[in-house]
């Protein structure tokens, strides 16, 4: 149980950050039981009231479900948590039928029954201006380990922050320690953001005009099935790699050279398409202004270039990609997130009408190779998988957390034909290990 001195009333605000991330981060985190008996390990009351604690000292607003709204995101909102009600939902689930190895040859995906208390939890987990749970929990005691299953809501928190989240928690019931006290002061992150931003205009915003005359000629293609695909390299596979990259284009980071193979390979498959289009999820949490806030400090920055370019020459196409990555500002994170608020959301139906349209060739890429979810322990040993969610949302890319051996392990769903180009490609088979991952159907 919580002390009596954590359960009181709180008043938290809003930013824009907030209504501008509406979607689930999430991890599922799989420990493996070495030991014959399931007795202790992992143990259900030790995981839930640790973590009810960490939530409550570290990231307090999340404790919040139904927040009152307001339509100015930077009034405050009153957030009740002296009812058992208002604490997030934390479950947990037994399935001694379902392994570890079963889960990974499946790709983990949600037609694994853990993962389908995954999927549904995370249906839950929605943006605070909505009123929603911000935060649910399953825990999934398998066969021969258990499953950690934390869904935040991404107005909560990035991926750097959940991470730091959970190793927080991992602390705190592995020690018995109480959490440190978190910088969570949303109205002061977004006021000192807004206050170091210039008027800096998108490359998309600049395109607006450009895209509808596109929409109209390009006449747009029934939408397609989907795959999703996972590429692995070892330790001497990235050897081989780093050498190939060195000779098309010396200077480019490893994860964006493969984005840009796999931005031409979008393109390729995508031949009546005029223009192309790529994403990179980045943070501002590199500027030691804001290193420990613990919020979401991260959003989509979107480039575009003629679909002819694009298919021409990677190692332009790379160059491209890490110039978009390398000249992100303080000043532009707050001009987009500053779209979300204007005119009905206007930046956020603009990207889905456009970058998501069927026949668009686009690759939005989230890297969190360099996270350190491996080093979660809540004191019963490392995980010995951590995923993320893979969503099967054509044009997505994940580089997933490294374990330390030199690898790289990289999720992409393709459209039919991007998938076909994919599997043409040879500078793809020649590097990597493709494997089709079984979906949902």
């Amino acid at each position: 149980m919580l002390a009596s001195d954590d359960m009181k009333e709180q008043t938290l605000g809003l930013c824009p950050a907030d209504s501008a991330a509406h979607l689930p981060v999430m991890a599922p985190l799989y420990f493996e039981n070495p030991h014959s008996s399931t007795a202790g390990f992992m143990d259900f009351d030790i995981l839930k009231t640790t973590f009810y604690r960490t939530l409550t000292l570290c990231l307090p607003h999340a404790l919040g479900t139904k927040p009152r709204e307001s339509s100015d995101p930077g009034t405050p909102f009153l957030v009740t948590i002296d009812q058992p009600s208002e604490l997030p939902l934390v479950t947990k689930h037994i399935d001694d039928t379902c392994t570890i190895a079963e889960m990974r040859r499946s790709g983990f995906m949600p037609h694994v029954q853990p993962e389908v208390i995954l999927r549904e939890a995370s249906k839950l987990v929605r943006n605070p201006m909505g009123g929603d749970p911000l935060v649910t929990l399953d825990i999934v005691y398998m066969k021969d380990g258990v499953g950690v299953l934390l869904v935040i809501s991404h107005a909560i928190v990035d991926m750097a922050a959940y991470c730091r989240f959970v190793l927080e928690w991992g602390l705190v019931a592995k020690a018995g320690s109480l959490p440190r006290d978190m910088d969570t002061d949303r109205k002061r992150f977004w006021d000192l953001v807004s206050g170091l931003a210039t008027p800096v205009p998108t490359v998309f915003e600049n395109h607006m005009a450009e895209l509808n005359a596109a929409d109209v000629e390009v006449p747009l293609e029934h939408p397609q099935a989907s795959t999703i695909f996972r590429l692995s390299a070892d330790a001497a596979a990235m050897g081989k790699l780093a050498c190939t990259r060195d000779t098309m284009c010396p200077g480019i980071s490893l994860p964006n050279f493969i984005s840009a193979l796999l931005w031409r390979i979008t393109a390729l498959a995508c031949p009546n398409a005029k223009y192309a289009y790529f994403s990179s999820s980045l943070t501002i949490r590199n500027d030691p202004r804001f290193a420990e806030y613990w919020g979401n400090t991260s959003t989509f920055k979107f480039i575009y270039a003629p679909r002819d370019k694009v298919i021409e020459d990677v190692g332009r196409v790379a160059d491209w990609v890490q110039d978009s990555v390398r000249e992100f500002t303080v000043a532009e994170f707050a001009h987009i997130l500053s779209l979300y608020t204007v005119d009905g959301r206007w930046y956020d139906r603009s990207l889905s009408k456009y970058v998501g349209a069927a026949g668009v060739p686009r690759l939005s890429v989230m890297n969190i190779s360099r996270i350190p979810f491996y080093d979660i322990d809540f004191g019963w040993g490392r995980p010995t998988k951590v995923m993320y969610q893979t969503v099967g949302i054509p044009g997505l890319c994940f580089f997933m957390p490294q374990t330390g051996d030199g690898g790289i392990e990289v999720f992409v769903c393709l459209r039919e034909d991007a998938a076909n180009a994919l599997l043409a490609d040879e500078l793809v088979s020649s590097h990597f290990d493709v494997e089709e991952i079984p979906t949902a159907k």
